[in-house]
């Protein structure tokens, strides 16, 4: 079976995200993705039309896998709160904040689109967990956006090293600042 044979377009896509993480748009280029899997450039030819192709199918994986395919799992838990804890959880142990910071500081006309409607969806998604807590629709937006905000602040912590170390601790502390603690808070 020839080694083509083997890799999927979301093999590619997802070598093309690690590379995105990496190093921005920039850095996704048919030659050092080919690298990273240890596949002939030739058989990209095979899956992908171009360069740009890549560069969508990494963002489609992302949006799909980071974003969409975890508001699903995390729609099924009901408690609100406890919605929200696994939320911070998944988003400050799996390393995505790092990739959220440099997509959303990105130039590149493929990487925009893709990064605004991915954080709008986000920021919808803890939106409701608020609301669903009882806060007003106006409060929980801004509630979603001073979360995201510290999720986004968070990864470029840990860029430096200076991110909060007892992920536990910080969750529970981000929480008790985030949730509403009686009425019109």
């Amino acid at each position: 079976m020839p080694r083509t044979a083997r890799l999927s377009r979301d093999d590619w896509a997802a070598a093309a995200l690690a590379a995105l993480a990496e190093g921005g748009a920039g850095a996704v280029a048919v030659e050092p993705v080919a690298a990273r899997l240890k596949a002939s450039k030739s058989s990209f030819y095979w899956l992908f039309e171009n360069r740009s192709a890549l560069l969508d199918a990494a963002l489609e994986l992302w949006e799909r896998e980071q974003t969409e395919r975890v508001a699903a799992r995390l729609a099924e838990i009901p408690d609100p709160a406890d919605r929200l804890r696994e939320l911070l959880r998944l988003a400050l142990t799996a390393g995505g904040g790092d990739l959220a910071l440099r997509l959303t500081g990105e130039t590149d006309a493929a990487v925009l689109p893709v990064a605004a409607r991915v954080t709008r969806r986000r920021l919808e998604f803890v939106e409701a967990a608020f609301r669903d807590l009882g806060m007003p629709a106006e409060q929980a937006g801004l509630r979603a956006s001073g979360a995201y905000a510290t999720y986004l602040g968070t990864a470029a912590l840990a860029r430096l090293g200076a991110a909060p170390t007892d992920t536990d601790a910080y969750i529970e502390d981000l929480l008790t600042a985030f949730m509403p603690t009686g009425p019109g808070r």
